[in-house]
């Protein structure tokens, strides 16, 4: 583990079978998903992540102060989200912490919950979400659950890193992307992606409350998506939207 990221467990697990990611980036996608499963799954807080490399942030939750970056669950599912944009300094470290937590507690799927951002999103009743794997093994179970393959792109930010990382290391690593506004909160991504994840790892998260207060939501987040915006400047986020000019 990076002595720059510490994965805090204050509630310690021997092992984990899957781990749920879903940080700030287009959309809010991941981060408003995975918050929306911890919610409907009531899962408990089990650690948080610390690191001098993140922003001097903390947030408040019923009169109490909580790291931004926490992980909820159990050994069955964990989940790690951010109420903070990740800056780029910081994006290689999280990773490689991440994915070395992930090898030591013997995860089987890692999953990245993200958004892919797409023009004529407002013409889109129902996004759809595509998927890449890490390897053999993540194509498959994209198969079962009949999640489109993504052919062709470029991905950008914590999610492509954790991507590097997991192929590295021989880890499971899935990135779920779901048809997202570029710089809006978007709820309804979200719950196509919590239906995705309830194909790949048999859930029954509904969002049938996720879309009826989809407008809360966005009022709630629009001050995150204008920071996670700013942060995407660093990024070149937007060559998301880009096809590689090689094929093959």
């Amino acid at each position: 583990m990076s002595e720059e990221m510490r994965i805090i467990e204050t509630k310690p697990l021997d092992s984990v079978k899957y781990c749920l990611v879903g940080m700030p980036d287009t959309g809010l996608t991941g981060m408003i998903a995975v918050s929306q499963i911890v919610e409907s799954m009531k899962l408990p807080e089990i650690g948080h992540i610390e690191s001098d490399l993140l922003p001097p942030v903390m947030v408040i939750h019923d009169g109490v102060p909580k790291f931004p970056i926490r992980l909820f669950g159990d050994s069955n599912l964990t989940v790690l989200t951010s109420e903070t944009p990740i800056g780029t300094i910081a994006i290689e470290p999280l990773s490689r912490s991440l994915t070395a937590w992930a090898i030591e507690k013997k995860v089987e799927i890692l999953v990245s919950v993200s958004g892919i951002a797409v023009q004529n999103r407002m013409e889109i009743e129902i996004p759809q979400v595509f998927g890449v794997a890490t390897n053999e093994k993540g194509k498959k179970l994209l198969k079962e659950a009949e999640i489109q393959v993504l052919e062709e792109g470029f991905m950008v930010g914590p999610h492509a890193m954790i991507v590097k990382e997991s192929l590295s290391k021989g880890l499971t690593n899935i990135v779920l992307l779901a048809q997202s506004h570029s710089g809006y909160p978007d709820p309804g991504a979200a719950a196509s992606a919590i239906n995705a994840v309830n194909k790949l790892l048999n859930l029954e998260v509904d969002v049938k409350k996720l879309l009826e207060d989809a407008e809360d939501i966005r009022v709630k987040t629009r001050e995150l998506m204008q920071r996670t915006n700013k942060s995407f400047e660093g990024m070149a986020k937007t060559q998301e939207q880009e096809l590689p000019a090689m094929y093959g």
